[in-house]
């Protein structure tokens, strides 16, 4: 009995071991932190700005946005324009989260990065949506030169 009872255990254990294991694996984007967005590299950038996103921290996404796509986007136009146009967001929806970011190319000073979000809305239902950004390289790091809305910065 003893033995079954160690067997057991054992079992236990090391499923939940492969359990822990399957988890860190899933968790394919880790946190960037946006000590110095200069030196990040494409996807990087991508992953902070759907991070900051979530987390509502619009003055790291706004460091992420290129100078010239906050002249030809009338809600980026200020810091206080794309914080309100950003948090309109979470009126209807509670998260978004990102799922995948992966770099498609990058030359020397523009960049593709494809990624697959989830956002869940206030109701709790979920919807998936996939796209890419292309980034330029500028003099303070790697921007978004087309994060949301019609216009692009062709600068």
């Amino acid at each position: 009995m003893k033995k079954l009872f160690y067997f057991l255990f054992f079992i236990i254990f090391i499923a939940s071991i492969n359990a822990c294991s399957k988890a860190e694996q899933n968790q394919k984007t880790p946190e960037i932190q946006a000590k110095d967005v200069s030196v990040l590299n494409p996807e990087q950038v991508v992953v902070l700005y759907f991070q900051s996103w979530n987390d509502k921290k619009y003055d790291v996404m706004y460091l992420l946005i290129s100078d010239g796509f906050k002249q030809i986007e009338p809600t980026a136009n200020t810091f206080d324009g794309f914080q309100l146009y950003m948090d309109s967001f979470f009126e209807t929806e509670n998260e978004i989260r990102l799922v995948e970011a992966k770099q498609a190319y990058q030359g020397d000073n523009e960049a593709g990065v494809t990624y697959e979000i989830e956002i869940t809305s206030k109701d709790g239902s979920r919807k998936e949506f996939g796209n890419a950004y292309t980034l330029k390289k500028r003099e303070n790091g790697w921007k978004l030169i087309h994060p949301y809305g019609e216009h692009i910065d062709t600068s």
